[in-house]
């Protein structure tokens, strides 16, 4: 007979191990921390960069029209890639449908500037009165 007291004796115990569950979800944290601003991201654009930027204004994506040039001259709008000849009317029906949304371009550093004047005045001309910049912030001690 063994004197040992709260079952040693070998039997089934009856209580949950966390120690794997745990594991796992430490896994997928990492994993989710890693892959999510990647996901924000989208198309890799190297931005110009501006030393008073206004404070970043955090609003939706479908609250907003984003138009992104990339330095190959690729036109995006809300991520969706369009051809160049198709940009006036695309933001004609989203200017429609959208109301008073305001319009972010997104540009490279390395793009025409001529395609950024285009992608503008073919904004004003669909009635798009809020047109924004998207740049980096530069840092300030640069100068």
């Amino acid at each position: 007979m063994s004197m040992g007291g709260g079952g040693s004796s070998g039997g089934i115990t009856s209580e949950i191990n966390v120690t794997p569950m745990a594991d796992i979800m430490l896994v997928l944290l990492i994993i989710f921390m890693i892959t999510a601003p990647l996901l924000t991201e989208g198309i890799v654009v190297n931005k110009a960069k501006a030393t008073n930027p206004t404070e970043a204004v955090e609003v939706e994506a479908k609250n907003v029209i984003e138009v992104t040039l990339t330095r190959n001259s690729e036109i995006y709008i809300n991520s969706a890639p369009i051809r160049p000849e198709d940009v006036a009317e695309q933001l004609m029906e989203l200017g429609e449908l959208a109301g008073d949304l305001p319009l972010f371009l997104k540009s490279d550093v390395a793009a025409p500037y001529g395609l950024v004047v285009d992608i503008v005045n073919k904004a004003r001309d669909a009635g798009v009165e809020k047109i924004g910049l998207i740049v980096d912030e530069q840092d300030k001690a640069f100068f």
